[in-house]
Parts: C-alpha cells; sequence; structure tokens
C-alpha cells in the first residue's frame, strides 16, 4: 500500500479515539469555547501525530566469530543489466490511490462551489452598513440569515423586520472567527472524507458555533424567551451554503436546551486530560528502535572484523558502451581482498518475508555516468519487531553506489526475527553487494566461442572442423573471477535438435558457460545459462519440482514434425501460442515457469523460432505491465524502474527433451 494511503489510515485511527473520548467526556459540557478548540486541536493534531516518530537507540551486543567467511565461500546473486528491462504490480494500490484522490476532489471543488456561491450573493447583494468591522448585505433572494468571515448576509423581508438579534447572532460568529475554523475543518476533511467521524466532527463544531453565538446575543440583554421564539419562527429554510454559518440551523431544539441549561462547572474542565494519554499512547505506537551495536567489553562500535552475521553477497553487473575502455574503469576493491568474520548468537536466524537476495538485487540500478566497481558492505538491524533499521555502509566504495543500497535495503520487506532462548531478538545483518562493470568488446573478444553444427553432428570453428569430443579443445577453460564462457550455436533451420543437443552434452561436462542460440543467417539470439554435468555424468530430462509448483509450469512441446502443442492442445499458429501463452503468464506472475520441449528430430529453425515467440511473450507482458504500472512503455522508463518490471515478471523459460517425437 502507498505509504500515503498508510498516513491517511493512521490519522483516521487517531481522529476515532479523539472524538470518541470528546463525545463521553466534554460534549454535554457547556464549556462552549473550551469545546471548540479541543475539536479543532485534536483534528489538527490526528494530522501531526503520524509524522511525529521518536527514536530509541538500543544497545546491541555483537559477538566476535571464530572464524573468517570470505567472499568466495558466499553463492552469489546476480542482476545483470543489459539493454533490455522488464514487471507486474498489483492493480488494487493504484485503485485505491485513484479512489482516494477522487474523493478529495469532490469535497474540495464542493468547498469551492459554496464559496463562490456565498460571493456571488454578496456581490449582488445591497451593502446597507458596515459595523464592527462587519458588512451586511441585504439581497432579494428569499434565504436565511447567515454570515462568512467579515459579510452577514439578510434577505430584504428580514431586513425590513425586526433584525437586532439576527445581526447580534452573525456578528458573534464573524467575532469568534467561525467561518475560518469551518474552512479549515473543511479542508481537513476532503483528505478524510471516506472517514465519518470527520464529518461528525464538523457537525459537532457547527453545534458549538450556534451554542456560543446564541450565548453572546443573550449575553447582550435580549430576552430569552422572544429569542427562542425568533428561531422557532425561523425554522423554516436553511442558507445552503456549508461553509457558512446559518442563523437558522437544524439543530433548534439543541440550542434552546443549552439556552436553558445550568453552567457546568469549572473543574469538569479538566476532563481534557484525557489527550494527555491518548497522544503518548499514539507517540509510543509511532516509536522505532535503532539497535546499535557494540562491543561486550569496551562498549564500543566494533571494528570491521566484528560482524553478527553475514547474508550472501549479490552482485549487479553492468555492460559498459563501447566508448569506455578498461582504464576508465576505478576499481576500488577486489572481492577476494575482503573478509568478514561472522558469529551468530541467536537459535534461529532471521528470514525475509521474500528471498532478500532477489528482492534487493530488482531495486539497485547501476547509474549510467557511474564507473567504480567493488564491493561494498551495508549493515542494518532486524530489530525485534522484524522491521529494518540504522543502515550504514561499513566498508564504502563510492558515494553515489553507497547511498543507492542504503536507500534501497531501507524499503525492505518485514523480516521474522531471529529467535534466542524461544524470544524474538535484534540483530546486526551485514550485505555484501559486489558491483562490476563489463567492457562488451573485450568480454566479447576473449570469451565468446562460435560453434557452428553441421549435421553430421561435427562442429565449424573459426573456418576448421572438430569432433563433438574434441569441442574441450576450443573452449577455453574457465578462470575463478573471470566472466562466464558465451558460447554462439549457430545451425541452419533444417538441423536435427538431437545433433545440437549432442554438442550441448559435451559442453555440458564444462564449466561456467551461457549458450546463446542463433539462426544461421541472423545475428539476433537467445541466450541460455546451461547447467554443468552433474555428478553422476548424464543429464536426465526431467523437470526440477522441488521449488516449483505445477500449477505454475507448463510444458510448450515441438515435436518431430515442428508442430507446436500447449499443453496437450495443438496450436494453429503462433498468434494462438502467443495468446495463450501471455493468458498464463499473466495468471501466474512471476511464479512462470515455461519448459521447452523438443524431440531428437526437431528442427532448430523451429527450436529457435519457439524461443523467440516465448521472448516476445515476456516482453509484452512486460510492456503492458510498465503502462499499467508507470503509464509509459518499457523503452521509455528509468533503468531502476525497468528493474522493477523485469523483478515482477522474471524470465522463466526451461528446456527438456520429449521421450518421443510424438
Amino acid at each position: 500500500m502507498p505509504a500515503f494511503l498508510i498516513y491517511e489510515v493512521k490519522v483516521a485511527i487517531a481522529l476515532v479515539l479523539f472524538y470518541m473520548f470528546y463525545r463521553l467526556m466534554l460534549r454535554k459540557e457547556t464549556f462552549h469555547r473550551f469545546n471548540r478548540v479541543v475539536l479543532v486541536s485534536t483534528a489538527v493534531l490526528a494530522f501531526l501525530l503520524p509524522l511525529c516518530i521518536v527514536t530509541i537507540h538500543k544497545p546491541i551486543e555483537v559477538v566476535k566469530a571464530a572464524e573468517s567467511v570470505f567472499f568466495e565461500a558466499e553463492e552469489p546473486l546476480t542482476l545483470e543489466l543489459g539493454p533490455a528491462g522488464e514487471v507486474s504490480a498489483p492493480w488494487w494500490p493504484l485503485a485505491l490511490t485513484a479512489l482516494f484522490w477522487a474523493g478529495v476532489a469532490f469535497v474540495i471543488i464542493r468547498v469551492i462551489v459554496s464559496i463562490l456561491s456565498i460571493l456571488k450573493i454578496v456581490a449582488q447583494g445591497e451593502v446597507v452598513s458596515e459595523e464592527d468591522g462587519c458588512r451586511i448585505i441585504v439581497t432579494d433572494r428569499d434565504i436565511d440569515p447567515f454570515s462568512w468571515m467579515k459579510f452577514i448576509v439578510l434577505s430584504r423581508q428580514d431586513w425590513e423586520g425586526p433584525h437586532a438579534s439576527i445581526i447580534a447572532h452573525e456578528k458573534a460568529h464573524i467575532a469568534y472567527g467561525h467561518s475560518l475554523e469551518l474552512l479549515v475543518v473543511d479542508l481537513l476533511s476532503a483528505f478524510q472524507w471516506f472517514n465519518p467521524v470527520i464529518w461528525m466532527l464538523r457537525a459537532d463544531l457547527q453545534e458549538l458555533h450556534e451554542y456560543e453565538a446564541d450565548d453572546a446575543v443573550l449575553r447582550a440583554g435580549t430576552n430569552i424567551k422572544e429569542y427562542q421564539y425568533l428561531l422557532i419562527r425561523k425554522a423554516v429554510s436553511k442558507s445552503g451554503y456549508s461553509v457558512a454559518n446559518s442563523f437558522n440551523h437544524s439543530i433548534l431544539k439543541n440550542r434552546i436546551t443549552m439556552m436553558s441549561k445550568s453552567k457546568s462547572p469549572l473543574v469538569r474542565g479538566l476532563r481534557v486530560l484525557y489527550l494527555l494519554p491518548l497522544v503518548c499512547l499514539a507517540i509510543g505506537l509511532q516509536a522505532k528502535t535503532v539497535y546499535v551495536p557494540v562491543d561486550k567489553d569496551s562498549e564500543k562500535i566494533p571494528a570491521d572484523e566484528k560482524f553478527e552475521y553475514v547474508l550472501n553477497k549479490v552482485t549487479v553487473v553492468k555492460y559498459a558502451p563501447a566508448t569506455v575502455k578498461e582504464e576508465d574503469v576505478v576499481h576500488v576493491n577486489n572481492v577476494g581482498d575482503i573478509q568478514l568474520t561472522a558469529g551468530k548468537n541467536f537459535d534461529t536466524a532471521p528470514v525475509c518475508s521474500e528471498n532478500f537476495g532477489h528482492w534487493l538485487t530488482g531495486r539497485i540500478a547501476y547509474p549510467n555516468d557511474c564507473l567504480y566497481d567493488g564491493t561494498l558492505v551495508a549493515m542494518f538491524t532486524i530489530g525485534e519487531d522484524g522491521k529494518v533499521g540504522s543502515v550504514e555502509i561499513m566498508n564504502s566504495l563510492c558515494e553515489q553506489l553507497d547511498k543507492i543500497v542504503v536507500k534501497a535495503i531501507e524499503k525492505s520487506p518485514d523480516w521474522t526475527p531471529a529467535m534466542k532462548d524461544g524470544k524474538p531478538v535484534a540483530t546486526v545483518l551485514f550485505q555484501p553487494v559486489t558491483f562490476m562493470i563489463r567492457i562488451p568488446d573485450k568480454a566479447q573478444q576473449s570469451s565468446a566461442v562460435v560453434l557452428k553444427v553441421l549435421p553430421d553432428g561435427k562442429v565449424e570453428n573459426n573456418g576448421k572442423i572438430y569432433t563433438k569430443e574434441q569441442i574441450k579443445d576450443i573452449v577455453p577453460a574457465h578462470k575463478a573471477g573471470e566472466p562466464q564462457t558465451t558460447v554462439q550455436i549457430i545451425a541452419a533451420e533444417n538441423v536435427p535438435v538431437g545433433v545440437i543437443d549432442d554438442v550441448k552434452m559435451e559442453l555440458r561436462k564444462l564449466e561456467s558457460l551461457k549458450i546463446r542460440y542463433i539462426r544461421e543467417d541472423s545475428q539476433d539470439g537467445v541466450t541460455r545459462y546451461m547447467p554443468p554435468m552433474p555428478l553422476g555424468g548424464t543429464v536426465k530430462a526431467e523437470i526440477p519440482t522441488e521449488d516449483i509448483k505445477r500449477e505454475n509450469l507448463f510444458v510448450i512441446r515441438i515435436n518431430s514434425a515442428d508442430k507446436i502443442f500447449f499443453g496437450n492442445k495443438p496450436c494453429q499458429d503462433d498468434e494462438e501460442m502467443v495468446k495463450m501463452a501471455k493468458s498464463f503468464l499473466k495468471e501466474h506472475g512471476r511464479k512462470t515457469k515455461f519448459f521447452l520441449g523438443t524431440d531428437r528430430a526437431t528442427s532448430y529453425g523451429a527450436y529457435t523460432h519457439m524461443q523467440e515467440l516465448l521472448m516476445r511473450v515476456y516482453n509484452e507482458v512486460r510492456n503492458e505491465k510498465a503502462l499499467e504500472v508507470y503509464g509509459k512503455p518499457l523503452s521509455e522508463l528509468t533503468v531502476e524502474d525497468r528493474n522493477q518490471i523485469n523483478y515482477q515478471v522474471p524470465f522463466g523459460i526451461g528446456e527438456m527433451e520429449l521421450k518421443s517425437g510424438k
């Protein structure tokens, strides 16, 4: 939910509490002016209290670890920022936001229309007198007397009859500033239009205005019985202008009762002290605890080597433009140069409500103008309430990247706190983030290997022909810390997929490879990460189900006749397949997994074409999501916004083999 809507909910709760106690404690008392101050003050206070956050610093002990944890031992989570970006946000926050602002606009327009109507009457009326800072306007309209700001408006009939009490009543409204109070409450009501309490509060405030004006008339010497008869005679019409104070208000019975009521003892005014515990409660609920790590012995912030718990590192990769050279990149540190000691003084580790590594990478955008790379370490706390607090950079990279990481972690989802002895405990966590810049030209020259697969199973590289067993002599061995080698597979469209699978089986015996499938007549292609050969020496054509629920998984098959089947349903053409795949992707969101199955006799042309169709499906869904969330196509979004879309609609395409050629 957007932050301002959460704020409005907090305001609504505060208003309900304040008003409920006002009704119970003060409403029936005769402290009219005092009650006015209480009502208006509590309304304003309800809007201010959610903004008052008290920070409580609480020390937390950090235990020194017995051994070091090196980054190289961590499982990396990598986000590569390429030329494209893409995702799916829920629709209801946008709907709630639109509904809220529509209500705000309606109320404000209603107030403006009411003010303009009053000004029109004033402009068309006759100014008959100016006294005590008030301007008396007589109109030919048949309306009830009312006042607004410095204007008192009467019909010609009321002006020509006895009107001394009416003028005295309206002058009291102006002297006490009632119109300004109503205007303030109307503006507050616009932002709480959905809350019935604000409208009840406004009605009570108008009622107090009438009590106070009536009291002023009676204190001026007007006979109470004659004044009450006047009110009864005028209780026929209404002014109809919500921002004005009308002489004839609809609370006539209450006004007459209040005139005859004995004055409340002053000691009852002390009931307003009910506000103090309510305000303290509201501030207490808003309090934020920040845990400060201290050394048990020295009571000081610990040195860098004394860390509580080290999370798996995440890696953000940026491909620099062709104009950037290797010497332009500022290498701040090396991943292998940094080590952390990690101690765990808890029984169960804190757990984020989402996969924190993937969540974080989806919210980190590598600035286009930044040429720093290296590893930074962010320290943050997880409180006993599971909230993130006190984010700091312990190992800095550069100010620009430091701020990006801090800002991202501060928006972290809630966590389940660590547990010790059955109780939640605060924890200090450390998040390593590696930023890497890759120079495209150099990377392509040094790590791209082109293999043209021939129909007989042999491969061609740089004009030479090799058997598939000789592939290991073509592809360079991967070295630790270097980018993964990309193998570009090129084949004619009529080459069977089975022949290419045999080549891939040999490639799986090597480590750290990416496969890029390219048609013989095109440089465009689709990149896939390819897992290495498992220890058993064979690759099973099975769908992994440990992390994938079958209801989110769909198999797209291409048989030996190049016929496409979406599940068990044959597709008549590409458009039908794209339509069904988009529908499935929208229904299952980021959990969607497509598996592309082929028979050995399936042609390579049909296989690459199907991959292009699946890429089209993802790109179209992501573009629709971008229009829905940001109102712009994907191509016009910033890198950070594109990453948000990508996070919500991540690619989920796997490969498998069919057991037959059906």
